[in-house]
């Protein structure tokens, strides 16, 4: 396994490479707190965690259970390039690691090209005009559809009042979509009684419903909102 991975922060860079005996080598290079790792940049006065301060170069470089306790160094980012959220597209770097404060440095080099980075997730949510109410159960249900670019699980909720005379009939509740990219995927939810405020009684005629839904992104470490929209729709009798 050779795997090349960043935060989305962009200030750093992990290597890991995995022989096939089951050998684990890693590396990482991170710049001071809060900086980007640049492109031709040359870090030097690097020290390991914990000894580190927040404007120290951080090199660690390791295999298995065999590293450092203390290290000093330097590593130079001769050309780097992301993709969404830290994806690192391609890396080439050198480094150069004194251990336990020996004078003999460790030197090294990677060089790395990674797959075109996955799309990035992007949701979309539709709703009917028009939601019925259960003649009997009183139960209110709306419904629309969902779009996705690749799959994804979409989480809804939703907020549905109506205005009367009375006062305010109000209910919520939630589901789980599961989407397809492709073509729109048909929801509803479904508001029994139980969810709704005591009292509550919804009638056929206007009723303002407030609904949103996210989603992660299986690829990057990261939650899409579809929107907090509010809609008005019309209540029929099933």
């Amino acid at each position: 396994m050779f795997d090349v991975t960043g935060p989305k922060s962009e200030n750093a860079a992990s290597v890991t490479i995995v022989t096939p005996e089951g050998k684990r080598w890693s590396l990482l290079l991170q710049a001071p707190e809060g900086q980007k790792l640049a492109d031709g940049a040359t870090y030097t006065g690097a020290s390991r965690w914990p000894y580190a301060q927040p404007d120290d170069p951080k090199p660690e470089f390791g295999a298995d259970d065999r590293w450092c306790s203390t290290s000093t160094g330097s590593f130079t980012i001769s050309h780097i390039s992301y993709g969404p959220y830290g994806y690192i597209r391609e890396l080439d770097a050198t480094f150069e690691q004194y251990c336990n404060g020996s004078a003999v440095p460790l030197r090294g080099e990677v060089h790395a090209r990674t797959a075109e980075p996955p799309a990035e997730l992007a949701i979309g949510l539709n709703l009917d005009p028009e939601g019925t109410i259960g003649t009997k159960s009183g139960q209110v249900t709306v419904g629309g559809s969902a779009t996705c670019n690749k799959p994804a699980r979409i989480s809804l909720s939703g907020l549905i009042h109506q205005t009367r005379k009375s006062g305010e009939a109000v209910g919520h509740e939630g589901e789980i979509v599961d989407c397809t990219p492709g073509s729109p995927v048909p929801w509803k939810v479904t508001i029994p009684v139980t969810a709704m405020e005591p009292g509550t009684d919804f009638r056929p005629g206007t009723a303002t419903l407030r609904h949103f839904g996210t989603a992660d992104d299986r690829d990057y470490p990261v939650t899409v909102n579809a929107g907090d929209n509010t809609s008005q729709i019309t209540l029929v009798r099933s």
